[in-house]
């Protein structure tokens, strides 16, 4: 614990943990600005373009992040190839996206707002391949320099969006901050790149990487999609399915309800993330170790994940539609209601976050990737069941729903995940057994 090497890794963890906790602290303060002052019915407008455009986020990414920062560590003299092929290859993947979203947007008939948000939040995908240059400093195990750029561009963006509401900018503008969000990144990262002495143009494309890259990333692209799906599809789905309904400005209003919800319950995420990267060194010990002391620590895992459920979701079941009130004004008490029932989605999200232990240390990806897929179906099939008849109520069940096949249900059919399931049970059925993990 006293040597240089640990010391280097935990003030990085130390530095991303901060960089989580600064960008959560600025998204929530502004959303409640932002919110409280565009009402029900255009955040509901901005948040669709916003997830219709966030279905396919793993287009530009390209699943290529992570095998970036392995091979920068492997291999550094070729950077410049690597980085330079990255980027080229998630332009293609930010075109590819453009086109697919305006194609889209058109061809559904969407009012020119819509299509001109949609345009707006595409565009700024175009500024994305540039900040490759995090996965480099993330190779260095330099997350303070990561974290300083992140936290400078939460802020900053922050306080455009608190400017708009100050000047009473009309909608639009809010589409505009995405770009300059994304053009303030890649402005600090291109920064510090070059105070290292570097230079964006010396990267240089290589035909042969890109082959490689994409031959190593591809399952990564589908997951990534199938993930953005059943995360994004709902606002969309409610904002189409309504809009034949209910006509346009309700639909609007019933997606604002559903978002500020969403983006609540969204913002306690990342707790159950901290606690589960804390604990990975103790169960990826435990693997080599013994079967039975692996198998202690992922139910004691699972244990935790559930108490930590009951902690958070029992008291916000009941208080949050006086939050929602207090917060964001008496127009979201619906988003109150909303966020009483996404209260039961913690427990999914809290289990599907440490089953990600077990996941990984078994190497099953293409697992994660058919019960990826298998959510992402589910979820659109029963919101076309359930939309229709009980509007948002029935998005947060068709999610839960899939949810629940694809973080439980799914391992009964496969026989390398079955242990699991049976350890996720354990880890529920006696979650006031929890332990120290040693």
């Amino acid at each position: 614990m006293r040597s240089e090497g640990f010391r280097k890794y935990l003030g990085n963890t130390s530095w991303l943990f901060a960089d989580r906790v600064v960008r959560l602290v600025s998204v929530l303060v502004t959303s409640i600005f932002v919110t409280r002052y565009l009402g029900p019915e255009l955040f509901g407008q901005l948040n669709y373009a916003s997830a219709f455009v966030g279905i396919f986020f793993a287009l530009t990414s390209m699943g290529l992040d992570d095998i970036l920062v392995r091979d920068l560590v492997r291999r550094p003299d070729r950077r410049n190839r690597l980085m330079g092929t990255a980027a080229i290859i998630k332009l293609g993947g930010a075109v590819v996206l453009f086109i697919t979203v305006m194609a889209l947007a058109l061809l559904k008939g969407l009012d020119t707002i819509k299509v001109l948000m949609i345009l707006l939040i595409a565009a700024a995908e175009f500024l994305k391949p540039f900040v490759v240059v995090e996965q480099f400093f993330l190779s260095q195990v330099r997350g303070r320099t990561t974290a300083q750029v992140n936290m400078a561009q939460a802020l900053i963006s922050s306080l455009f969006r608190l400017a708009l509401v100050v000047v009473h900018a009309s909608l639009i503008w809010f589409a505009w901050a995405y770009i300059v969000e994304m053009a303030v990144a890649v402005a600090g990262y291109l920064f510090v790149y070059g105070r290292q002495g570097f230079s964006w143009r010396d990267w240089r494309y290589d035909r042969r990487m890109a082959l490689y890259l994409l031959r190593q990333s591809w399952p990564l692209v589908i997951y990534g999609l199938a993930l953005y799906v059943q995360a994004k599809i709902d606002q969309v789905m409610i904002g189409d399915i309504l809009r034949k309904s209910l006509g346009a400005a309700a639909a609007d209003a019933e997606v604002g309800q559903y978002s500020a919800a969403l983006k609540m319950i969204e913002s306690l995420g990342f707790v159950p993330g901290i606690v589960v990267a804390s604990l990975a060194p103790a169960i990826t010990r435990a693997k080599a170790q013994s079967l039975s002391l692996y198998k202690e620590r992922l139910v004691n895992q699972y244990r935790l994940m559930f108490l930590l459920f009951l902690v958070v979701s029992v008291p916000l079941y009941f208080l949050a539609e006086p939050i929602m009130v207090i917060l964001f004004g008496e127009e979201f008490r619906m988003a109150g209601y909303l966020l009483s029932l996404f209260a039961i989605r913690l427990f999914f999200t809290n289990m599907g976050v440490a089953k990600s232990s077990f996941i990984t240390n078994e190497s099953l990806f293409r697992y994660a990737l058919v019960t990826a897929v298998i959510g992402a179906a589910l979820n659109i099939a029963m919101n076309y069941l359930l939309i229709p008849a009980y509007q948002s109520i029935g998005a947060i069940w068709a999610m839960i729903g899939s949810f629940f096949v694809s973080i439980f249900l799914v391992d009964l059919f496969f026989k390398e995940a079955r242990p699991n399931f049976g350890w996720m049970m354990t880890g529920i059925a006696t979650f006031w057994k929890i332990h120290k993990v040693s």
